[in-house]
């Protein structure tokens, strides 16, 4: 009997298992497939390598050198004065996190998760592999997109989903301006409602794109990607995965919480997930510790989450809704793109998640660029 078993095993359910562990409260961590590879770009942001201590040996580039590119071909290149984008390799990443919740004390278990029933005031988890079920007095779901635990305690769906694709090819000619460069495509052809990227590694480039679950031909839309690269080779991993768009309606409930991905934590726009997921994991397990120790609630977990990070996710959302509807807004995007304060702001707000206020006469000069732009078109 476990007083809390966390299923799944990326970023989120590892960062909450090694918070439990560490406070005394006794975790089991619940993995299907500990060489799963999760379909991911892999950039962490500066603030997250700080909070978490992130080994350099798992950073595989520091990445300061950024591009953004129109459906006309138009370039915008920013470099990033005060700060760099982490890239790491999810299945090394991973991997690392979930050994440090097992140093912490938790144990880890690779089995896929059958069914999650009440038992009195506990929950039975069934587990295949014919392993013997486990019981837990309280659960936290961190099982993705498509979560179990939330469709068996009844959690409200993922509303909205994108659907991503990324292919790594080894380094070649064609690939080699992109040792350290990040690069994002704003191209209708290369995704109609998100974007294209291209994020370097150690040994090859992640090249994805994304798009509305169910809406386009995704493998379509990353091969076109592909030509317009002029890429000749053959890639030696496809990868693909859903990821939400929007919180759920409620991730908290008496005795269960979902973090990461399972409770919608992606921001609109760009997608980003793993600092979120992290994010989520400590303050869940921080709000599990005071529910077991102390009796609170567990919803202060979900209202000290939205108080902090609802503002990027809503700004997010309405720059979303405002650019990516077609290639004239797409344009119009990155040419707003070249303005040095944008570009300040962007990054500031970035690295460390946090809305940066910018003086008024700045936030006025980009407002008019706005409104400048979305009139010409480009």
């Amino acid at each position: 009997m476990y007083d809390v078993a966390i299923i799944g095993g990326g970023p989120s359910g590892a960062v909450a298992a090694s918070e439990l562990a560490k406070a005394g409260i006794s975790t089991v961590l619940i993995e299907r497939s500990l060489d799963n590879v999760k379909p991911c770009g892999g950039a962490i942001p500066l603030g997250l390598i700080e909070e978490f201590k992130i080994p350099d040996v798992l950073v595989e580039k520091k990445l300061s050198k950024m591009s953004v590119r129109s459906p006309r071909g138009r370039m915008i290149f920013m470099e990033m004065p005060n700060g760099y984008v982490g890239m790491v390799r999810r299945e090394r990443f991973d991997s690392y996190l979930r050994d440090q919740a097992e140093q912490q004390g938790a144990d880890v278990v690779e089995a896929l998760v059958k069914s999650i029933k009440p038992a009195g005031e506990s929950y039975s988890i069934e587990l295949s592999k014919d392993l013997p079920a486990i019981k837990a007095s309280f659960i936290i779901g961190a099982d993705g997109a498509n979560s179990k635990t939330a469709e068996e305690l009844g959690f409200p769906p993922n509303e909205l989903q994108v659907i991503a694709m990324q292919q790594r090819f080894r380094y070649c000619e064609t690939l080699k301006p992109y040792e350290d460069l990040v690069e994002i495509w704003f191209d209708g052809e290369v995704s109609p409602d998100f974007y294209g990227w291209i994020f370097p590694k150690t040994d090859h480039i992640a090249i994805g794109t994304g798009t509305e679950f169910r809406k386009h031909n995704l493998k379509q839309l990353q091969r076109r990607f592909v030509e317009k690269l002029d890429i000749r080779e053959t890639p030696y991993l496809d990868e693909a995965a859903k990821i939400p768009m929007k919180p759920r309606k409620t991730f908290t409930q008496d005795k269960a919480i979902l973090v990461g991905d399972a409770a919608g934590l992606v921001t609109p726009a760009n997608g980003e997930g793993i600092f979120f997921a992290m994010r989520s994991g400590k303050m869940g397990a921080h709000a599990m510790i005071e529910r077991i120790h102390d009796s609170k609630p567990l919803k202060s977990y979900e209202n000290s989450f939205r108080k902090l990070y609802s503002p990027i996710f809503f700004g997010l959302q309405a720059l979303q809704s405002v650019y990516y509807k077609s290639d004239r807004l797409r344009e119009s995007f990155v040419a707003i793109c070249q303005d040095r304060d944008v570009q300040q702001i962007t990054f500031d707000s970035y690295l460390y998640k946090k809305m940066v206020p910018a003086p008024w006469s700045v936030q006025m000069k980009i407002f008019m660029k706005n409104i400048y732009h979305l009139v010409k078109g480009y």
